[in-house]
């Protein structure tokens, strides 16, 4: 009985100790289970001040820290032409930017999505566009990165 106890508080403990290194995560939240996005990158900057300085004229923008590099992020879609209108509204600005997929699973940030994602399928205004872009953007910080942390 005191090896199953002690298992258990042991067990507990380490449980505790992993899901604490992941609520204290400051990049982007992703898994291999969940919905496939679509990310419009920017770029890829070695430093936060590097990346800083480079998005100073981006409207909004999402990053995520891999391999001590700063992967920024300009767009959220789950439809493929909605990426492609993104990647091609970048373009105009004059930025280069590239596709790249992820798996979320956060459901609440998924059915968001579908809504924004109709409203950006169905328009061609640059304005509708960018607000669209750029609330899908918020709302991602809000509810994925943030929320998680609650």
């Amino acid at each position: 009985m005191l090896t199953f106890l002690s298992s258990l508080i042991i067990g507990f403990f380490l449980a505790h100790f992993f899901i604490k290194q992941y609520s204290d995560y400051d990049g982007i939240k992703v898994s291999g289970i969940g919905d496939e996005l679509f990310f419009v990158q920017y770029g890829v900057f070695s430093s936060v001040e590097s990346m800083e300085e480079n998005t100073i004229s981006l409207q909004n923008y999402v990053y995520n820290i891999e391999n001590n590099l700063y992967y920024v992020y300009v767009g959220i879609t789950k439809d493929e032409n909605n990426a492609s209108k993104i990647v091609e509204y970048y373009k105009g600005l004059g930025y280069d930017t590239i596709i790249k997929k992820f798996n979320v699973v956060n459901k609440e940030f998924v059915k968001l999505l579908d809504n924004y994602d109709e409203v950006l399928k169905n328009t061609n205004d640059q304005t509708a566009t960018i607000s669209v872009i750029n609330q899908v953007l918020i709302k991602y910080e809000e509810v994925v990165i943030n929320g998680s942390q609650n």
